[in-house]
C-alpha cells in the first residue's frame, strides 16, 4: 500500500468537511468552518486547497466561474494509513503497545472500553471480518 502524505489540523479538518460532501466550494468550506468557530480567509482556505491538491488528497473541476474540489483519497485509507504511521512510529508496530498507552493514560472511558470489548468479541465471533 502507497504511504499517504500526513495533514496538518487545518488541512485535516478540510478534508474531513470534503469526506462528507461532493463538489465543495471554497465558500461552502468557508462556511463550514465559520460554523464550527473557526474564522478563515477564503485565499487562505484557496492556499490549503491547493497544499492538498499537490498532496494528492484532492481534485477540483471548474463549474460556471467556481472551482469545486472532491476527495481522491477516501476516510477510511486515510485513517489506515495514519494509524498504521502512528503505529510504527510511536510504538514500534506493536498494537498491545498502542493499547497498553492508551489504558495507562487513561484515554479510554469505561463506556468506551465496554464497547471495545464488545467488538473484539463479535470479532473473535466472526461476526466482523
Amino acid at each position: 500500500m502507497k504511504k499517504t502524505p500526513l495533514l496538518t489540523g487545518l488541512e485535516l479538518e478540510l478534508m474531513q468537511i470534503i469526506w462528507k460532501n461532493e463538489d465543495v466550494s471554497v465558500e461552502f468550506l468557508r462556511q463550514q468552518l465559520a460554523d464550527s468557530g473557526r474564522s478563515l480567509a477564503l485565499p487562505s482556505i484557496r492556499t490549503m486547497l491547493t497544499i492538498l491538491k499537490k498532496k494528492g488528497f484532492v481534485t477540483r473541476r471548474q463549474i460556471s466561474r467556481a472551482y469545486v474540489y472532491n476527495a481522491l483519497i477516501n476516510a477510511d485509507e486515510f485513517q489506515h494509513s495514519f494509524i498504521r504511521d502512528a503505529l510504527n512510529r510511536a510504538f514500534s508496530g506493536s498494537a498491545p503497545g498502542l493499547v497498553t498507552a492508551l489504558l495507562d493514560r487513561e484515554l479510554v472511558s469505561k463506556s468506551e472500553l465496554d464497547q471495545i470489548k464488545k467488538m473484539i468479541s463479535e470479532y473473535e465471533g466472526g461476526k466482523k471480518k
